[in-house]
């Protein structure tokens, strides 16, 4: 019998596997273990703490993330994230200075090493996939630094924006360290880096600036013994042959119809893997019932029809984009009855 590891990783290697690997919210069993030693939240243990709680100044409320980012919402919109309002690194002439968060203590990881120890000796175990405490690169940049900060960087402090950087993907490294010394499969990193219909900044920037990063990154991942997942939503087509040069995997994609699943196939099909739900933004809201179950079909001929090439999944907060419940059963039940390609 095919375990689920063994499935998840004949999935994202192309190599036949029974049917589309899973990590659904309905209650069925699921092919992917997610491992997230910093957060704590599986287990209750307590978080990185914030430099400072959500308090109650005059009209607003303010916090200070783990980061040094300070954070400002109305009085009493406690469903508010907020917005942010002072940046932690508002000079990065001294970004030399910055002190990041103990993400990559080794405790946060043993707390998560006896359950992938004990998934390990499972009848069935599953395909173990850490989150590096250090997930992003771009992202990581830009949440300390400020977006429109860091565009003008680019430009007037290039190298002092590369330094920074190169600090993030060091402390990378050591996240991936600490993920293949508990035990996982494959790291999941997060970078965003298109826009509805563009990528955020050009091929030529993100070659220089982040590219040299993720091969070394991404390479000791396999060095390792791990595969290399990382989330990165908007119009990215153009940028997954690099990826894929470079070493990942598996890229996490909540929409695709702004690049078009059959492009998708086309370009880069059996060449990378796919960590995707039905589209959220167009048929996950736009959609019947009826359109959602065609859109699976779609995506397992086109994205999982190269001897595999997806996995499925939801998105993982469908209140904030307003997905009705019914149409994620449907999204669901559509996976589990029309991804399966051949009996063992």
């Amino acid at each position: 019998m095919i375990t689920h590891r063994e499935r998840v990783k004949k999935a994202i290697h192309f190599e036949k596997p029974d049917r589309v690997p899973h990590y659904l919210p309905d209650g069925e069993d699921n092919d992917v273990l997610w491992v997230a030693p910093w957060t704590g939240a599986e287990a209750g243990e307590k978080l990185l703490p914030d430099k400072q709680a959500w308090t109650a100044i005059g009209s607003i409320e303010q916090r200070i993330d783990c980061w040094g980012v300070t954070w400002e919402r109305g009085l009493g919109q406690k469903d508010n994230m907020g917005l942010a309002k002072k940046y932690a690194v508002e000079d990065i002439t001294k970004q030399g200075e910055y002190v990041f968060p103990d993400l990559n203590n080794p405790k946060y990881y043993q707390i998560r090493k006896k359950m992938i120890a004990d998934n390990n000796v499972s009848d069935n175990p599953k395909y173990a996939l850490g989150v590096m405490g250090f997930s992003s690169l771009n992202e990581g940049t830009h949440n300390i630094r400020g977006l429109h900060n860091m565009f003008m960087d680019y430009y007037e402090n290039p190298d002092h924006l590369k330094a920074l950087i190169a600090r993030f993907a060091e402390n990378q490294r050591q996240s991936i360290r600490l993920l293949a010394e508990i035990g996982c499969d494959g790291v999941m990193g997060y970078d965003d880096w298109g826009l509805q219909d563009r990528l955020m900044i050009s091929e030529e920037l993100i070659e220089e600036f982040f590219l040299p990063h993720y091969r070394k990154n991404w390479g000791l991942a396999h060095k390792l013994g791990m595969d290399v997942w990382m989330h990165s939503c908007g119009y990215i087509i153009d940028l997954l042959p690099k990826f894929i040069e470079a070493g990942l995997n598996v890229v996490q994609m909540d929409q695709q119809e702004n690049m078009g699943l059959e492009n998708l196939s086309e370009k880069v099909g059996g060449k990378i893997a796919f960590w995707s739900p039905v589209d959220i933004q167009n048929t996950m809201i736009k959609g019947r019932i009826e359109d959602i179950e065609n859109y699976v079909h779609k995506m397992i001929a086109t994205l999982g029809g190269h001897n595999g090439g997806l996995v499925s999944m939801a998105y993982t907060t469908p209140e904030a984009v307003e997905h009705d419940p019914a149409k994620t059963a449907a999204m669901c039940r559509a996976f589990r009855k029309y991804g399966i390609y051949h009996s063992e």
